[in-house]
């Protein structure tokens, strides 16, 4: 009787301290509300532990130094690109996302080249890099990153710190593709961007939003779902959104799932849960941006100020060979010095 006493003892202390299930997520800052991840919560038991990414660059190099640190993170495509070569991604199992269905087979197009049969990148969120200007203080009808090199609107305008951000549509603008380096291209592009940052006030990824909405700056190069939340009804009725007609180039963030989480099958159903049209829906209306999901583009109320086909002209930014990428990177840092 003591033994059968002892052993009720033990299975009550071990099932007390039982821990919840729980999903570590590297997000992007402010793209997915708490009250969707109190809704999985609900539905599953697992519990989301999610940690803010400010930069590809930052969770690149966190996931380098600890493969086990998290379940899921949402790269861009050239970095998610890296990784799947790197060997640090997951294979995933699609018939445990059977919503990836719904995803945009346009924009999976864009990654064939990188992952020809969906089996390790599942596109979270896209659009186009914009750029965006108050129309009661600016009279260029601007189409493009033209508008950069005019010393009308100088100490007026923001550009990204972002090196493909910037560096790609001046490539493009310039006559090259996105992962061109030779020297005569690069000369080139430094020539533009240098002409840039002198009319520019700054270059800004992080308060770029803030900096138009105040009106500190009446043009900026930005992100939807980044600068229209922080606008007021007045200010975004003056503002007119451009995908660029030249020299335009479009990005998407992405969740995958590292090779060495210890939480796959999790990490699967809460990729098909977001994926779900009326959970997805309430993910676009919260960051104001483009829906990727199909079917949740009808429970959308939200309008958007650009439209799916303008961004047919745009360049998806890719991962470019490392030797690119170093002279890249070279380039940016002596215009920075300049």
């Amino acid at each position: 009787m003591k033994h059968l006493s002892l052993i009720i003892l033990i299975l009550f202390v071990v099932s007390c301290g039982k821990t919840q299930e729980s999903l570590r997520i590297y997000m992007w800052i402010g793209n997915i509300p708490q009250d969707i991840y109190d809704d999985f919560e609900k539905e599953t038991g697992i519990k989301i532990i999610e940690d803010a990414m400010s930069s590809n660059e930052e969770v690149y190099t966190k996931v380098k130094a600890n493969p086990t640190g998290y379940d899921i993170i949402t790269p861009s495509l050239d970095y998610a690109e890296i990784m799947v070569k790197e060997g640090l991604i997951a294979q995933f199992d699609k018939a445990q996302i059977p919503n990836f269905t719904n995803i945009d087979q346009n924009i999976l197009k864009h990654i064939e080249s990188i992952d020809p049969n969906n089996d390790y990148i599942v596109p979270f969120a896209f659009g186009p890099t914009i750029i965006a200007y108050d129309k009661t203080k600016v009279s260029n009808d601007i189409k493009g990153f033209e508008i950069f090199s005019n010393s009308t609107y100088k100490r007026r305008m923001l550009l990204l710190n972002d090196m493909r951000g910037v560096i790609g549509p001046a490539l493009l603008l310039s006559g090259y593709e996105l992962g061109e380096s030779s020297d005569k291209a690069m000369a080139e592009v430094s020539e533009l961007i240098t002409i840039w940052k002198k009319n520019i006030l700054r270059f800004d990824s992080d308060s770029f939003q803030l900096a138009y909405a105040n009106g500190e700056v009446d043009i900026v190069q930005g992100f939807l779902g980044t600068i229209v939340p922080h606008l007021s009804p007045e200010k975004f009725s003056n503002t007119v959104f451009v995908v660029p007609d030249k020299g335009g180039t479009m990005w998407t963030d992405n969740f995958v799932i590292l090779k060495d989480s210890p939480n796959k099958t999790a990490a699967m159903k809460f990729i098909n849960f977001i994926h779900r049209p009326d959970i997805y829906a309430r993910i676009i209306t919260y960051i104001s941006g483009l829906s990727l999901n199909v079917p949740a583009r009808e429970l959308i109320t939200i309008e958007s100020p650009v439209l799916y086909e303008e961004l047919d002209r745009l360049e998806m930014i890719k991962a470019i060979d490392k030797d690119a990428l170093i002279i890249h990177s070279r380039v940016w840092e002596n215009i920075h010095a300049q």
